[in-house]
C-alpha cells in the first residue's frame, strides 16, 4: 500500500511538473491565430493573410487567419478582448473600431482597456469616383454640380458611421453643398448601384473602386490623402482643389491582443511585425493591392487610437453621423 501511495504521489508530481514545463514553455510554443474582423477578401482580411506567412516564418509557428465578420467588426474584437490573453489569439481590425466606440455603439468591451495594440502596419485612402455619366472629372466640377442639384445628388458609403461616410459628410461640410448619404450594408453593393448608376457619387477606398475604374465603369475625381499616391501620381488629392486645406481620410489596420498579455509577448509580437514589415517583398504585395504601408510601433498605434476616438466623437457631433 506504502508502495502504491508513493508511486501515485510520484506520478501526481511528475504530472505537475510536466504542466509547470508546459506552462512555462517560451513563446511561440504553438499555433498563433490572427482574426480578422470583417468577410474574406474584405482589408482586414487581405493584409492578414499576406503579413500571416511572414510572421510565421519570424515566429517559428504556424499562423492561421480566422474570419469572424459582424456587427461592424465587434464579434471578432469581442472574442479576441475575452479571449485567453496569451498571445495565441490575435485581431486584425481597422478604425471601424473607433468610430463604433465613439459613436456610442453597444460593446461589451472597453476599447482602451481591455486591448492592446501591438502595431499598425497599412492604409487605404478613401477616393471619390464618380459614374461615367455624371458630367463631373474634378472636385471643383463636382462642387458646383451638387450645387446646381439643389440638394438632390446622392453619395454611398459602405454604412453609416464607416470613415466612408464621414468622408463623405465631411466633404459636404467643407464644400457646403447638400448631398443625400445612401448607406450600404458593405462597401460592395454601394459600388454595384455606384456601377448601375442609381447612386453617381463614391466614397469607397481606392483598392475597392479601382478595378471599376480601370473597367470604365468607374471614373476618379480625386483621392483623400495627405499627398498623390505613389502607385496612383496622376489622381490628384483633395486637397489640391481650392477649399480643401489638409482633407485627408483613410482606413488603417493594425495587430491588436488581450490587454492583460504578458509584455514581454507583446513586445516580442510588436517586434516582429515591424521587422516583417521591412520586407520588400511584403511591401511590394502591399502595393500591387493599392494598400500603402503605414507602419506604427505600439506607442504610436495607441496614440493613435486616442487621437481617433477624440476626432471620431468630435465629427459624429458636428456632421451629426449617428449610427442606425
Amino acid at each position: 500500500m506504502k508502495f502504491h501511495t508513493r508511486l501515485l504521489g510520484a506520478l501526481t508530481l511528475a504530472a505537475l511538473a510536466a504542466g509547470t514545463a508546459v506552462a512555462e514553455a517560451p513563446f511561440p510554443s504553438k499555433p498563433i491565430t490572427i482574426v480578422a474582423a470583417f468577410p474574406p477578401g474584405g482589408g482586414a482580411d487581405v493584409i492578414a493573410r499576406l503579413i500571416a506567412p511572414k510572421l510565421s516564418q519570424r515566429l517559428g509557428q504556424t499562423v492561421i487567419v480566422d474570419n469572424r465578420a459582424g456587427a461592424s467588426g465587434n464579434i471578432a474584437t469581442e472574442y479576441v478582448a475575452r479571449a485567453k490573453p496569451d498571445g495565441y489569439t490575435l485581431l486584425m481590425n481597422n478604425n471601424t473600431l473607433t468610430i463604433n466606440t465613439a459613436l456610442g455603439m453597444r460593446q461589451s468591451f472597453n476599447t482602451q482597456k481591455d486591448l492592446k495594440f501591438i502595431a499598425a502596419m497599412a492604409s487605404t485612402p478613401i477616393a471619390i469616383a464618380v459614374h461615367p455619366s455624371l458630367p463631373v472629372k474634378t472636385v471643383d466640377e463636382l462642387v458646383a454640380y451638387a450645387r446646381q442639384q439643389g440638394g438632390k445628388l446622392t453619395f454611398s458609403s459602405c454604412g453609416n458611421g464607416t470613415a466612408q461616410h464621414f468622408t463623405g459628410a465631411r466633404f459636404s461640410q467643407v464644400a457646403k453643398v447638400d448631398m443625400i448619404h445612401v448607406p450600404y450594408k458593405g462597401c460592395s453593393p454601394a459600388i454595384i448601384d455606384g456601377i448601375g448608376g442609381q447612386v453617381p457619387v463614391l466614397f469607397n477606398t481606392v483598392p475597392n473602386l479601382d478595378p471599376q475604374v480601370q473597367a470604365g465603369k468607374l471614373r476618379y475625381i480625386a483621392v483623400a490623402a495627405q499627398q498623390r499616391l505613389p502607385f496612383k501620381p496622376d489622381l490628384p488629392t483633395v486637397a489640391e482643389s481650392k477649399g480643401f486645406p489638409g482633407f485627408d481620410a483613410e482606413v488603417w489596420f493594425g495587430l491588436i491582443g488581450p490587454a492583460a498579455m504578458p509584455a514581454e509577448v507583446a513586445k516580442r509580437l510588436e517586434a516582429d511585425v515591424l521587422a516583417v514589415m521591412q520586407d520588400k517583398e511584403l511591401q511590394k504585395a502591399f502595393a500591387d493591392r493599392l494598400v500603402s504601408t503605414r507602419i506604427l510601433n505600439s506607442a504610436q498605434f495607441e496614440k493613435q487610437i486616442a487621437q481617433d476616438l477624440a476626432t471620431w466623437k468630435r465629427l459624429s457631433e458636428e456632421l451629426k453621423v449617428k449610427l442606425d
